[in-house]
């Protein structure tokens, strides 16, 4: 079979496989369950219900508060193209969409791993996201970025690949737009940077080249971002991608906080909260969040500490059913089988991700993209809160390297089994 045609059969069988789901799941009961764009999709829906409206990109919480940076714009932007009424159709034309942003993340997934210099690697990994049955629900059932940023970093992980380290100067300004295009969907796989850089600059021939290489990459994805922040510094007094960030600190750091996401001090939920951030304005409001919850940090360093660590271990092995429900999917429960199945799920892809990270080996650079890729990514959400959910735009790089750790358990049992005592001898 060829290799074009077997990538069409892959992402028509992870296509129709999601969009099954679509009806499996009654996506476009999700509708009629939630009633208002708010309870359907939360910013992202009221975002685009504002520009719907005509009244622009404003009103973050479905409560006449005006201009917002909450969240990037690109999502909005995706479901003003949808936005109607709310109906069964709105439901399944996102869905739909999804369907193919989470299918077409399949293969790029499997080009990253022929990138990476395995075919092998990039077919099975390729095949495996296609039945993650994560991916399927997060695509058909959730109101969020979350299915566009997967696709996102895996589609920008692949070029960067197959352009390489020595990728021409032309090839690293292409690399910059897309770069600023990425985050335009989402801030946070800015998180990276450091890596991106690092590897299309690390082989140019001394520190002239290198910088220009360098420039050449900040001054196009900067020309991409460039519009929405200085929008952003006009209307919100605040030129970053997302205002949120000092919210969330504080929302994550505090007596209460429990390493997740919980509405305490939140204005879309805490009346008092959402006065101060009518008084303040949003930029002013961000900014007095975030110097408390560095006040907390700074007089509670060890509460801190324990809380970072949780983080850490509910990103990459999840929370175990026993001490409580998730916000994530299925809904909580600690007797719900699917509640259990979901967390074993990302329990074991998290662990044998984590073994195939320190294991696998790639080229060089390469192992220097994927490791930094992945151990960088959730450095905010340390600092912040987590849920098994911020893992998502990531799991197509841990599908991969649990492909990987798969492919090299089959080549040392096919060792074994042609020839046992070879494979039994002292190295």
């Amino acid at each position: 079979m060829g290799l074009k045609r077997e990538t069409w059969i892959l992402f028509a069988a992870a296509l129709l496989l999601r969009m099954a789901a679509v009806f499996a799941l009654d996506s476009p009961g999700l509708i009629q369950q939630k009633a208002s764009p708010w309870n359907w999709g939360y910013e992202q829906a009221a975002i685009a219900e504002s520009l719907a409206r005509g009244d622009g990109f404003a009103d973050a919480f479905a409560q006449g508060t005006g201009a917002t940076a909450w969240v990037a714009p690109a999502y909005p932007a995706l479901l003003i193209r949808l936005f109607g009424s709310m109906s069964a159709a709105l439901a399944v034309a996102l869905a739909s969409v999804h369907s193919l942003l989470s299918a077409a993340t399949c293969i790029f997934l499997w080009r990253l791993g022929r990138g990476l210099g395995s075919p092998r690697l990039g077919r099975l990994s390729g095949w495996l996201y296609a039945l993650h049955p994560g991916a399927i629900y997060y695509a058909v059932y959730l109101v969020w970025d979350t299915t566009l940023v997967a696709f996102g970093i895996t589609w920008y992980l692949s070029a960067l690949v197959a352009s390489g380290p020595g990728a021409s100067p032309a090839r690293v300004r292409l690399l910059g737009l897309g770069y600023g295009a990425l985050l335009l969907v989402n801030p946070a796989p800015a998180a990276f940077l450091p890596v991106v850089l690092y590897y299309l600059c690390r082989r140019r021939g001394g520190w002239r080249a290198a910088s220009t290489a360098g420039a050449g990459f900040a001054a196009c994805a900067l020309l991409v971002c460039g519009p929405w922040m200085i929008r952003n510094q006009l209307v919100i007094g605040s030129p970053g991608l997302r205002s949120n960030l000092g919210v969330e600190v504080m929302v994550g750091n505090n007596d209460l906080a429990q390493g997740s996401f919980h509405p305490w001090s939140h204005p879309s939920q805490d009346p008092g909260e959402l006065a101060l951030y009518r008084e303040l304005g949003e930029a002013a409001y961000s900014r007095e969040a975030m110097g408390k919850g560095i006040r907390w940090i700074r007089e509670n360093p060890a509460a801190f500490a324990e809380l970072a660590l949780y983080r850490l271990r509910i990103f990459w092995i999840g929370r175990d059913p026993l001490v409580g429900g998730s916000w994530d999917w299925p809904p909580p429960g600690k007797r719900d089988a699917r509640t259990w199945s979901k967390w074993v799920l990302h329990m074991l892809s998290g662990a044998i991700a984590l073994v195939g990270l320190l294991a696998l080996r790639f080229r060089e650079m390469d192992a220097v993209l994927i490791r930094g890729a992945l151990l960088l990514f959730p450095l905010a959400y340390l600092v912040t809160h987590v849920t098994e959910r911020y893992r998502v735009p990531v799991d197509p790089l841990l599908t991969l390297l649990c492909a990987g750790v798969a492919l090299w358990a089959l080549d040392r049992v096919r060792a074994w089994v042609v020839s046992p005592e070879d494979s039994r001898a002292p190295a």
